[in-house]
């Protein structure tokens, strides 16, 4: 028996959360003092005009689209240019589609309709931003002017988009987009003049989603250069050991102005406690964790320090960095993106197992592996394409997505080849290979 395999391993450990509505404050009057332990952050738009950038999203996004043929935009562009090629991004409702111009096949401009009326105006023709020396290596990048986007409730929000490309094969090149503007602003917190920035959620132009948008806090001194580690916008957030509440208010339009607040949280505080079980007595290290609210959506925060106390509330482990090993905790590593609730209550200490992890597969037809109703199935006729999808959980329901073993020689982790075998109905070996993460 002839069987197509294809197999799925998710290696991304993004947490998926469902987009919460950004909750509201009190906008601060002019010469009103701010209460003690808070801070107000007055934001405003910032494009962003190189490849490189430290503000850069170093987050890349590439679309197929429908026939393009009709497209009023590509036909007035066509009119002009000898050779093309159109690009197509769907998250954009009133400029799906634009154009690279190409000359020898080399892309030499980029072509967006900026005010969306599917014609070709002086403005709407961009030429490439340099791409030496910029870290994410890509071989031809563009960058918009601003242009407005016009959201369902009728707010107009600047916004700016890149276009990147990179060559393969003989003559191709794969194109993707990103977002090119932040949110910005620059108050004191905790005695500390700190910059804000705030990056928006893909396409969506909405740069304050708790759960979906992301932001990056640094001392106002510090030189922007390199990549900025950047987390998912959450209401809830640590900061230097200590815990904030944040809010937001105000809308994200054309000459207005975003406020974020971080207030000081003041309730009582537990810690959690994280234990991973073996067949053998295991020395420990918590890497890093992320902490996502059970009943609060907007509640999405990372922890350096796992052990450090958190407010009281009810939580769920979404994400944890895990060293361990027998002879000491370096030797072997683990990534979780699915973890078991709990609660921190005052002065105590909630302890999790986890460990036990095992193995199940799930088959389907190939066929319907986007349906979201399927049912996994144990046999199939012949010649049927099936999808596998692997799952390892642990006795705590945590789900277990890479497992990494420590090269000494070379001081690095190596991620272990997880290894496929089938058999047919009389044990005869039908597929065996080593399958890489991705």
């Amino acid at each position: 028996m002839k069987i197509k395999t294809l197999w799925m391993i998710v290696g991304i450990v993004a947490i998926g959360i469902l987009a919460a509505v950004c909750l509201n404050t009190r906008v601060m009057k002019a010469g009103q003092a701010a209460p003690a332990d808070t801070a107000t952050f007055d934001l405003k738009y910032r494009g962003i005009d190189t490849l490189g950038d430290p503000l850069d999203y170093r987050s890349y996004w590439g679309f197929g689209g429908p026939p393009e043929a009709s497209d009023p935009f590509i036909l007035a562009v066509k009119s002009q240019v000898k050779e093309y090629t159109p690009v197509y991004n769907g998250e954009l409702p009133k400029a799906k589609w634009a154009v690279v111009e190409l000359q020898d096949k080399k892309p030499v401009a980029f072509y967006f309709d900026i005010n969306a009326d599917g014609k070709v105006s002086d403005n709407e023709k961009f030429l490439p931003v340099p791409t030496e020396g910029a870290s994410v290596g890509f071989a031809y990048a563009f960058v918009t002017s601003d242009f407005v986007m016009r959201t369902d409730d009728r707010r107009q929000i600047p916004f700016r988009v890149m276009l990147v490309g990179n060559a393969y094969g003989s003559d191709q090149i794969s194109y993707m987009w990103s977002p090119a503007c932040v949110l910005e602003g620059q108050t004191t917190l905790a005695g500390e003049p700190m910059k804000l920035f705030l990056y928006a959620n893909n396409f969506s132009a909405s740069f304050t989603t708790f759960g979906w948008s992301q932001f990056t806090l640094v001392p106002a001194g510090q030189k922007l250069e390199g990549y900025l580690p950047r987390s998912a916008l959450s209401s809830l957030v640590q900061h230097n050991g200590t815990f904030y509440r944040v809010k937001v208010s105000g809308t994200h339009e054309k000459d207005k102005t975003v406020q974020v607040v971080f207030e000081k949280d003041t309730r009582p505080t537990g810690r959690m406690a994280l234990a991973l079980q073996g067949t053998e007595t295991l020395k420990t290290r918590l890497q890093s964790v992320t902490i996502a609210g059970t009943t609060d959506n907007s509640i999405n925060f990372g922890m350096r320090n796992p052990e450090s106390p958190m407010p009281e509330g009810q939580y769920r482990l979404s994400y944890a960095n895990i060293s361990y090993g027998t002879e000491n905790a370096d030797q072997w590593r683990i990534i979780l993106n699915e973890g078991p609730s709990f609660e921190i209550k005052a002065d105590q200490t909630h302890n999790l197992e986890l460990g036990g992890p095992k193995l199940s597969i799930k088959a389907i037809d190939e066929q319907d592996r986007y349906k979201s109703d399927v049912k996994e199935r144990s046999s199939f006729a012949k010649g049927t394409a099936i999808y596998l999808t692997p799952q390892i959980k642990g006795n705590a329901g945590e789900a277990y997505m890479r497992f990494s073993q420590k090269d000494a020689g070379a001081n690095r982790m190596n991620d272990i080849k997880p290894h496929l075998t089938i058999v047919n109905a009389e044990g005869k070996q039908v597929v065996s290979t080593d399958l890489e993460y991705g």
